[in-house]
């Protein structure tokens, strides 16, 4: 697997040039996607949509940028297909260093998962003594 630097994790946006929101969201679901099949760019927004019981939802063109990123940092590997009907498509399969960052994702997104949890049970605690004290 790629080492990113000192100091830099594997995933998850840190040193990686990511930014926060839904589309943080785009990397980790196209590596979901991936792993349970190859396809082009629009075979993988299904399958992620299909997934997620449609509760991630990601844009054509971020997910085709975040493809591109992941094929020039040894992720993904992609080659040009006949389509059904139309023109080529390129189609995207998951490389070895492809299935460990998506490893490190189900760590981080567990871990965030939990810092979540504590954080919205704090909130809920400091909430309810708040109420108690009025």
């Amino acid at each position: 697997m790629r080492d990113y630097g000192p100091g830099h994790r594997r995933c998850c946006g840190v040193g990686r040039g990511r930014g926060g929101g839904r589309g943080a969201l785009v990397e980790p679901a196209a590596l979901a996607a991936l792993v349970s099949s190859s396809g082009h760019g629009y075979d993988l927004r299904r399958v992620i949509e299909e997934l997620t019981d449609g509760e991630i939802l990601v844009d054509a063109g971020g997910l085709y940028r975040v493809l591109r990123r992941m094929e020039e940092e040894g992720l993904v590997t992609s080659n040009w297909a006949e389509g059904e009907s139309g023109p080529q498509r390129r189609e995207y399969q998951l490389t070895e260093d492809g299935r460990e960052l998506a490893a490190h994702w189900v760590a981080h997104l567990r871990e965030r998962e939990r810092l979540a949890s504590v954080l919205s049970d704090a909130l809920e605690s400091a909430l309810g003594s708040e109420k108690t004290e009025k």
